[in-house]
């Protein structure tokens, strides 16, 4: 619990919450479910098939091969590509679970959590490896029952619908990071 509490990422990522209220409570709610359906799968296809190597941020300073590896640490975690630590707390698994994935209908700029994710800046991917991973774990996303996910590292067991929007909203944020 200290580390968390005085873990400099959640302070900012606090900022980044606090800013972001008054616009979630005029942005329309996003329907986990959707994340499910044939056409945002077909969407989604689309949009991380239009990346390129060259693909060029619009904000951040991840590389797009290190945005591709960030999209699959966040959801190949739960599905058993990638072993994380599990992060959580009391506060994490309640508050901010209620707060980032039930009550905000997209991801605010700035977050920073959890650690798991932080792709350090000089570590390099190669970009057609990255890509065609996270194109194999969405397709496992899109099939995969809520029984068979695990907990995710800083929110604990999120319901399929929770998973939905979480996967829905952090996917999206980071394709409109590079214009995909």
């Amino acid at each position: 619990m200290k580390r968390a509490i005085l873990n400099k990422e959640l302070w900012y990522s606090f900022i980044a919450i606090i800013k972001y209220i008054p616009r979630a409570i005029i942005t329309p709610q996003v329907d986990g479910m959707l994340f499910y359906t044939p056409q945002k799968q077909a969407e989604f296809r689309a949009r991380v098939q239009s990346l390129t190597s060259n693909s060029k941020r619009v904000w951040g300073t991840m590389s797009v091969a290190q945005m591709l590896h960030h999209l699959s640490l966040s959801l190949g975690g739960a599905l058993g590509y990638f072993k994380l630590f599990d992060e959580s707390y009391g506060l994490s698994r309640t508050l901010f679970k209620w707060i980032l994935v039930d009550f905000f209908p997209e991801q605010p700029k700035g977050l920073r959590m959890p650690l798991n994710f932080i792709i350090p800046h000089d570590q390099q991917f190669d970009f057609d490896q990255e890509k065609k991973l996270l194109q194999e774990i969405l397709e496992k996303a899109w099939q995969t029952p809520t029984e068979d996910w695990g907990p995710h590292p800083l929110f604990g067991k999120l319901t399929r619908k929770q998973w939905g929007k979480l996967a829905q909203i952090h996917v999206d944020y980071h394709l409109r990071q590079f214009n995909a």
